[in-house]
């Protein structure tokens, strides 16, 4: 009786939380460091030597169409190596905080597995079946939709007569886009933006 009660509130656990999918982009990823792999090998004619290397992950950054961004990161499996950055990908997260997406070349052949359906089956899986491994949630965060400070928003303000310490602060506090190469650093010289904002600049863009 004991375990026909735990067994019913599991089952409701699950069938209130709700599977609908939402829409994102696969963005970007980056290596994480985990830790440093080292391997000791002995030569007849050599010494004893040891060689080491850095071991990483990759954690992935989808961005939700509600402007999130989503740090993700595979435990075992990695299911997003087949997808191609810029494509679309659906994604749900559940109660416990994982981040679960379709995975439709996985799964089994629906009874009985025969004829035009296990045809189907090897060509595109089963797209209701969701694979079984885990994506670490790493972090959520808003994407800041403001735009990017550019070299023509540099001249506006210089022409607009505002002082160099208050171009210098906006230029270390705002999201740049500096176009810092001979030609570009010629026009702004020619617009009069001061060497002080210059420096500040080329400083900013190689962060």
């Amino acid at each position: 009786m004991k375990w026909a009660v735990v067994l019913a509130l599991v089952s409701l656990a699950f069938a209130g939380e709700s599977k609908e999918y939402k829409k994102g982009t696969l963005d970007h990823w980056d290596l994480l460091q985990t830790g440093t792999n080292c391997k000791t090998t002995e030569g007849i004619l050599t010494a004893i030597s040891t060689k080491c290397g850095n071991t990483a992950v990759r954690a992935y950054h989808v961005l939700s169409e509600d402007g999130f961004d989503y740090t993700v990161q595979p435990d075992t499996y990695d299911p997003f190596k087949a997808i191609l950055l810029g494509q679309e990908i659906k994604y749900r997260i559940d109660q416990k905080g994982l981040f679960w997406t379709p995975d439709p070349k996985h799964g089994s052949c629906p009874w009985p597995c025969t004829g035009e359906k296990k045809k189907e089956w090897k060509q595109s899986g089963d797209p209701n079946h969701e694979a079984k491994y885990f994506v670490n949630l790493v972090e959520k965060r808003k994407v800041d939709s403001s735009s990017l400070l550019t070299n023509k928003d540099i001249m506006d303000m210089s022409h607009l007569g505002l002082s160099e310490a208050l171009i210098i602060q906006k230029v270390n506090t705002s999201k740049a886009a500096f176009d810092v190469s001979i030609p570009a650093l010629k026009s702004l010289k020619d617009g009069g933006v001061s060497d002080a904002v210059i420096s500040a600049m080329m400083e900013r863009q190689s962060q």
